[in-house]
């Protein structure tokens, strides 16, 4: 039992570089901010609609009207601004929970029109965790501002961890509805997914979009989507194994990531978050690669230096 908690306690609490949750902050606000700008008329658009869309969730659900869109309007800029700072890491103990909880409050009520978005909990999830996390300790305004070396710190892991668990806990659940739900395994025969594909397809010819060409030429051949639906099963169901070890969080990082990007090929369906990568950097030494772009700035600085030294003043 002592051998196991101790186990626990180094995988947990292991330390890990200031730099990488830092770049987790920036890169994960980054995605944050772009989904604010480029839905801004859309959701504007969507709270002015017709009241009869409104259908609170969540946390929201005990709400009998929604928001006048003037006020709607000046949460979304507020919550801009504080986006802003998240990345920035300006006065972080602050910006970083108020951000998170608007965050969280500004999904679920966009949630409540139209449709549940499933996509957007994983950004989500991320957030919250960094934004009550140490996470502007450097690589921000607040670091510039005390000016001090961090080491790496236990800190600095367990949001890592964290977002890793919650990551694949996402994956692991949408599995599980699968194998739950009325088809069951019967879901990864080829057949059913194909008949989900193909009605996706007849949405969007219906709406006026074009269908996927790839899901044209792959139609005919229900043993490739045979092979999907067990892959995605495999991805999915098995997904908590990337907390073992990290070569098994590599492989699986990128076997979701070109599933994902082979969704978009085949139904058309975008999943920005994970299909930039972004939703897997926690499972990457990504300071390593600020080592790499110091380094080569530095060859290339060192270089400069050189040939104007070998020319005539």
């Amino acid at each position: 039992m002592k051998n196991t908690l101790t186990a626990l306690k180094a995988y947990w609490f292991s330390p890990m570089p200031v730099e990488r949750l830092a770049i987790l902050r920036i890169a994960t606000g980054g995605f944050s901010i772009w989904y604010l700008l480029s839905r801004f008329g859309m959701l504007q658009r969507m709270v002015s609609s017709d009241t009869s869309n409104f259908e609170p969730v969540g946390i929201l659900s005990w709400m009998s009207t929604p928001l006048p869109p003037d006020l709607f309007y000046v949460i979304t800029i507020i919550l801009i601004g504080l986006n802003i700072a998240f990345i920035l890491g300006w006065k972080f103990r602050t910006t970083g929970p108020l951000f998170a909880v608007l965050l969280f409050l500004f999904l679920t009520y966009r949630n409540s029109w139209s449709m549940i978005y499933h996509n957007r909990i994983a950004l989500l999830l991320q957030v919250l965790v960094i934004g009550f996390a140490a996470s502007a300790d450097a690589l921000s305004l607040d670091a510039l501002q005390r000016n001090k070396n961090t080491k790496p710190h236990w800190g600095y892991g367990w949001p890592i961890r964290l977002i890793c668990a919650a990551t694949v806990v996402t994956y692991f659940l949408a599995g599980t509805a699968k194998l739950t739900g009325d088809l069951a395994v019967e879901w990864a025969t080829g057949e059913a997914m194909r008949s989900q594909v193909a009605v996706d397809a007849i949405r969007k010819v219906m709406l006026g979009a074009p269908a996927p060409e790839l899901f044209e030429t792959l139609y005919p051949h229900t043993w490739i989507f045979f092979v999907a639906g067990v892959l995605t099963l495999v991805l999915e169901i098995g997904a908590p194994l990337a907390l073992l070890k990290k070569r098994y969080g590599t492989i699986w990082v990128i076997l979701t990531w070109m599933m994902h990007w082979g969704i978009f090929f085949i139904m058309g369906i975008s999943f920005r978050h994970q299909m930039s990568g972004i939703i897997f950097l926690p499972f990457f030494e990504t300071e390593k690669g600020m080592g790499w772009i110091k380094k080569w700035v530095g060859k290339l600085l060192s270089t400069q230096k050189k040939l104007e030294a070998k020319l005539p003043l």
